[in-house]
């Protein structure tokens, strides 16, 4: 029985529906029944919260139930988080005989997005709890493949092309992806062991693709080199001229890198997080796309308006400075009954700064901030 923590198979867990597995504790001793009721909101919350854990070969076969590829009914934030617990078992089973197709299908699923959906996708990214960081190394490259699903198509680069970069995202970290999780949570100084374990995790991703079958000479390069560095510098061969594909998958791993909060130090803001990434990589022309492409102020990013309101954006507007937001909170800090969309390129709603979470007194619900009767 190998266990994986129950935050991670948060999209099967419905209010209201039956549980689809056991819940067990760490030692696999079977806590809930699969198929007892989940009443609440509130219960489902509470359930998550707890230290937890499902047994894979169950959450394997809720998953073979709940996939719809991406193409039924369920919205987008729903097929978001089937999404994040199929690669949680996926990615960890990368022996599995049909583990290379399944891979491929998740990339061109994020893909297929990235064309409907860009803004939901960069909404879901920067609103991401860093807080749960049990999940970080799977987040992180589901984060990862999401984004370059977005830059590479607005790079106009071919169908297959794109495929190779986001699988390429999906699968960079695979020896790593637990150690990830720890190291989030614990923060400091990488023991020896550690520090060995990430130098040699590239190398090691790519035998394991290749045991699985992979052959695409674009996607190997890419997770090979995706922590080299121009010029050189870079490990694990300090290569001076890494592939094109390899730059943009570091370059969108270092900015999810800075969202995220470890070991006690707070994650940087996506406008901070993109300058930084900006500037560090002297200007770079990937750097600058991302800076373009998601604005100064992209989705899921909490703002104050000229009015005094608190919102967030949820699509990226005419320009790099104007997105459009869903109020929120009333200037006098009050919760208002639903959100309320407002232009920021008119001046009365115009951004002018950032809002730290805590102050926001509203739940966010994605659901709700993209529903059509907010859209005007």
């Amino acid at each position: 029985m190998k266990l994986v923590p129950i935050q991670q198979v948060g999209g099967h867990i419905k209010a209201g529906a039956a549980l689809p597995f056991g819940v067990r504790d760490a030692e696999g001793k079977l806590l809930l029944a699969k198929g007892q009721m989940v009443p609440s909101e509130q219960m489902r919350e509470a359930l998550l919260n707890r230290g937890v854990f499902v047994d894979l070969d169950e959450l394997r076969d809720a998953s073979a139930r709940g996939s719809d590829g991406g193409t039924g009914a369920e919205d987008f934030f729903a097929r978001w988080e089937a999404l994040q617990t199929r690669l949680s078992v996926l990615l960890r089973s990368p022996q599995e005989p049909l583990f290379l197709p399944r891979v491929k299908e998740c990339a061109a699923q994020l893909i297929g997005w990235a064309e409907r959906f860009a803004d939901q996708l960069l909404f879901v990214v920067i609103q991401h709890d860093h807080n749960r960081h049990e999940v970080y190394g799977l987040a992180h490259l589901l984060h990862t493949g999401a984004i370059c699903a977005v830059l590479s198509r607005r790079l106009g680069w071919p169908l297959e092309r794109q495929k190779s970069l986001v699988g390429a995202a999906l699968t960079m970290n695979l020896s790593i992806i637990d150690l990830q999780g720890r190291l989030a949570s614990r923060g400091g100084k990488l023991l020896p062991p550690q520090r060995a374990a990430i130098n040699r995790h590239p190398d090691e991703a790519v035998a394991w693709l290749r045991n699985a079958g992979l052959d695409d000479a674009e996607w190997l390069a890419a997770v090979a080199q995706h922590h080299e560095q121009p010029g050189g510098g870079g490990y694990p061969q300090n290569l001076p001229d890494p592939c094109e594909a390899a730059q943009l998958l570091r370059l969108v791993d270092i900015f999810l890198a800075k969202l995220a909060s470890r070991g006690g130090r707070p994650g940087m803001a996506a406008p901070q997080a993109a300058k930084s990434l900006y500037t560090g990589s002297q200007g770079h022309s990937f750097a600058a796309l991302m800076v373009k492409e998601f604005g100064l102020y992209p989705p899921g990013t909490l703002v104050k308006l000229a009015s005094g309101e608190v919102a967030v954006a949820v699509r990226r507007g005419t320009s790099g400075n104007t997105p459009i937001v869903s109020a929120l909170m009333n200037r006098h800090g009050d919760a208002l009954g639903s959100p309320i969309r407002r232009d920021t390129a008119v001046p009365e709603h115009a951004v002018t700064g950032l809002v730290p979470a805590q102050v926001l007194r509203v739940k966010l619900s994605p659901h709700q901030l993209y529903d059509r009767r907010y859209e005007a």
